[in-house]
């Protein structure tokens, strides 16, 4: 993956041409000598919200896992209710 750094003045002079170029890697706009913005590729931006989710989702597992309370079995539950195990 290449990532091309650029003065965000040139997005107005070469947009077509930057545009074109987020097939190879994002793009870094500097405003000042300092980044400013990112511009990925659709297909990217995609894949990175989809990984971030897949990634909250693992948290949330993990923190699901550890707030929990012991789990017990149907013959443990029964017998916590009262009733007899056949």
């Amino acid at each position: 993956m290449v990532t091309e750094v650029l003065p965000i003045s040139d997005l107005r002079h070469r947009q077509n041409e930057i545009l074109a170029s987020l097939e190879k890697g994002p793009v870094i706009l500097t405003q000042r000598g300092r980044g400013a913005a990112v511009l990925l590729g659709l297909e990217e931006w995609k894949m990175l919200l989809a990984r971030l989710e897949d990634l909250e989702d693992i948290a949330d597992a993990i923190e699901a896992r550890r707030d929990a309370e012991p789990g017990i079995d149907f013959d443990g539950y029964l017998a916590k209710r009262g009733q007899r195990v056949k």
